[in-house]
């Protein structure tokens, strides 16, 4: 099973990067767009999982206390590639969210996960292979506040990625 861990958003959240990612595929030649309901902050993609690793997981995850975290997304960039390019929401390194995601690299490491080891860069991906003329900038900032982190289940269903929440933990 392919995991990863996340946070979750409300409504009206997903609403507005709805509303951003649809913006840009209105201004794209083309790409492939994160649909609604995938729509997520990634804290640690785990990749291929065995039944015990899942178990393993859930315990890292448990093993955290963490409270509310309040996140504000305020600009739109990519990550280039040369089959065209990853675009996202950025979101501010806010001390809360990048202990809780230090803290579970951590948790996870102890655990026996092998994980990147490349420095954490939070952001929604809106689209992947997106050729576009729209240039990366600010955007009125979207604030939320998350109250728990939640185990992913990422698998192909329809012609598409369908993501299950399969474990969470709230904050305190």
């Amino acid at each position: 099973m392919r995991l990863f861990i996340a946070l979750l958003f409300d409504e009206a959240t997903v609403d507005a990067l709805a509303d951003i990612r649809d913006s840009l595929h209105d201004g794209a030649v083309s790409g492939s767009f994160v649909p609604r309901d995938n729509l997520h902050l990634t804290l640690e993609f785990l990749g291929e999982c065995s039944q015990g690793e899942r178990k393993l997981a859930e315990k890292a995850m448990s093993s955290l206390s963490f409270g509310e975290i309040d996140i504000t997304m305020d600009r739109i960039g990519f990550f280039q590639r040369p089959d065209g390019d990853i675009w996202w929401v950025g979101v501010d390194e806010c001390k809360s969210l990048m202990n809780l995601q230090r803290d579970l690299s951590s948790a996870l490491r102890e655990c026996g996960f092998t994980l990147e080891k490349r420095k954490y860069r939070p952001h929604i991906t809106l689209g992947r292979r997106v050729i576009t003329q729209t240039r990366p900038g600010a955007i009125g900032p979207i604030k939320t506040t998350v109250r728990e982190m939640t185990l992913m289940l990422s698998e192909r269903g329809n012609g598409r990625m369908v993501y299950t929440p399969i474990f969470s933990v709230k904050s305190e």
